[in-house]
């Protein structure tokens, strides 16, 4: 039986297989189609994203590089696209290792496009709290595209360190101005505080408030005030303007300093206990709050008084044959007219107060026979020299005299004569001073053990500040004044020069090494060990400083061979 097949059956079947089998005349046939392929290409355009090179960097507010516990610090750096086509659905992310305890930051953060030809500024904040350890931290980031065009990996390590606690306290404070001196009822003086951070760690937001008992007023100043950063050792003054009226009872005033910082924990408050008809100061304090970064070291407790002013030695035992005339002369522009207030005599005041203390805690002085005299008239001199005369006459040959003077001094410019100057004498009658000779003769007249003189002034014409006689264009060498007794004169300065002031100590240069050399040793030295002393440091400091003060001692014949084994206390 034949098998027939039609032509369109069979394109048919050749279009639904591709692989056929005929039989024709009983013979079959066997084949195969060709394969065909084709592709469709689609243009791609990506962003080409980089960390800008020399971008990154690390800032901090502390200004030492590193990640300080209690502050935030950031990396930042720039990104920029190269590429084809705008860089969207970016992301940053960051990792850390090292010491990352009390370290935190954003694992990621989602950032804006970055249009093609432009570049992105990043940071990344990293908070470290108060339990950060000393040690390091390396930051890994890249920028993440959504499509894996994103950036290479930048890396920064950077040092950590722990949080170190600052203390913010009251650490001195004076009283200047008062009426007289003194501090007393209906008359305004000035308390100012000295602030300081005692401690290496940084003080931020400062806040001091100022409380007063009642009947006790503010007229000046803030009662609050806000320093926004204390860096360890710097200090901060501030002067408040108080005034007590008639219906405060009591003699003591309880002033109380509250002190806080940002973490509510590392101030002190002080309770300044002030007291009516006390001795003020007689000039602010000028206070240099230059930050100091220098490495970890023993912070110096600021004061508003030279080094000397306090922790005065103390001796156990007074004297009951010392007498000592103490006199500071500073405010001559008071009580003359038209004198300007450069002829005061700065911190001569302070010279006489300081020494008085020296003379009663230290030489045994009693405190009833230190008598002190503060801007001495010619007649109020007088008469203290004539009394000190009279107690070495009732002393029978037994006391011992101290006469201090700080104040100016002036020579008579035709004999050359010294004379010291008190505050209602001009220099142009210097006749109407009091002559050198004449002090001498007053401290010798009845006999005494020993008479020791100090005198902080110069007699040349020159001055701490401007001299009495301004138009004095050439110094005059003082006569040496002959003295007689058991006496010996400490003087500041030599010959022609000038007596000078140490404005950052607040004393004259010559009282001031006196004053040390009395602390150092607790006034347990002799006369001969003090001369050398003073004679070399008073000379060094003063050449240092630009204008040279020789001290001089100036002996009576009558101790020529015993004087130097002479000791102060």
């Amino acid at each position: 039986m034949k098998s027939f097949l039609t032509y369109s059956a069979f394109c048919l079947l050749l279009s639904a297989f591709c692989t056929f089998q005929v039989t024709y005349s009983q013979q079959f046939i066997e084949g195969k189609s060709p394969a065909y392929s084709f592709s469709i290409t689609k243009e791609v355009k990506p962003p080409i994203l980089a960390i800008v090179e020399g971008s990154v960097r690390f800032i901090e507010p502390g200004g030492n590089d590193v990640i300080d516990a209690g502050e935030t610090s950031y990396i930042r750096f720039a990104v920029a696209n190269t590429g084809y086509s705008d860089g969207t659905g970016l992301k940053l992310q960051v990792k850390a290792m090292g010491a990352i305890q009390g370290i935190s930051f954003p694992a990621s953060q989602i950032l804006d496009v970055i249009k093609v030809g432009k570049s992105l500024s990043v940071d990344i904040p990293i908070t470290a709290n108060l339990n950060t350890a000393d040690g390091s931290v390396t930051f890994s980031f890249r920028v993440v595209e959504p499509n894996g065009f994103g950036s290479d990996e930048g890396t920064v390590e950077v040092k950590t360190l722990k949080f170190v606690s600052p203390m913010v306290e009251v650490v001195d404070y004076t009283v200047t101005g008062g009426k007289g001196g003194n501090l007393v009822k209906r008359s305004p003086f000035d308390l100012q505080v000295l602030i300081q951070n005692t401690q290496h760690g940084k003080a931020e937001d400062v806040s001091v408030n100022l409380s007063l008992p009642q009947n006790v007023m503010l007229i000046a100043g803030n009662a609050a005030t806000n320093i926004p950063l204390l860096n360890r050792g710097e200090t901060q003054s501030i002067v408040y303007s108080l005034i007590v009226n008639d219906f405060y009872s009591g003699d003591q005033i309880p002033v109380t300093v509250k002190v806080s910082e940002k973490h509510g924990k590392y101030a002190k408050d002080r309770i300044l206990t002030l007291t009516l008809n006390q001795v003020v100061a007689a000039n602010k304090i000028v206070v240099d709050g230059t930050i100091n970064r220098v490495e970890p070291v023993a912070i110096e407790i600021a004061s508003l008084t030279a080094s000397v002013d306090k922790n005065i030695p103390e001796t156990d035992k007074k004297y009951l044959n010392r007498y000592a005339l103490i006199i500071g002369n500073e405010d001559y522009s008071s009580y003359q007219t038209g004198l300007a207030k450069e002829v005061d005599v700065d911190f001569a005041l302070n010279d006489a107060r300081v020494f008085r203390e020296y003379a009663i805690n230290t030489l045994g002085v009693p405190d009833r026979q230190a008598k002190i005299l503060e801007n001495a008239t010619a007649a109020t001199i007088r008469q203290e020299l004539s009394r000190l005369s009279k107690l070495a006459e009732v002393e029978n040959g037994n006391a011992e005299l101290l006469f201090y003077y700080s104040g100016h001094g002036l020579p008579d410019e035709k004999t050359h004569e010294p004379y010291l100057i008190p505050v209602d004498v001009s220099g142009s009658n210097i006749s109407q001073g009091i002559r050198l000779s004449e002090v001498y003769k007053k401290l010798t007249e009845n006999p005494s053990k020993r008479v020791t003189v100090f005198l902080d002034a110069c007699f040349s014409g020159g001055a701490r500040n401007q001299g009495l006689l301004s138009m004095k264009s050439v110094k005059i060498k003082p006569n040496e004044e002959a003295i007689t007794g058991n006496m010996v004169i400490f003087s500041s300065s030599s010959g022609e020069e000038s007596s000078g002031v140490d404005p950052t100590r607040q004393h004259g240069y010559f009282t001031w090494f006196l004053l040390k050399k009395l602390q150092e040793t607790k006034g347990d030295i002799t006369y001969r060990d003090m001369k050398e002393y003073l004679i070399r440091d008073v000379s060094k400091e003063t050449v240092l400083t630009g204008k040279q003060q020789t001290p001089q001692v100036l002996v009576s014949p009558e101790v020529q061979t015993v004087w130097e084994t002479w000791k102060f206390k």
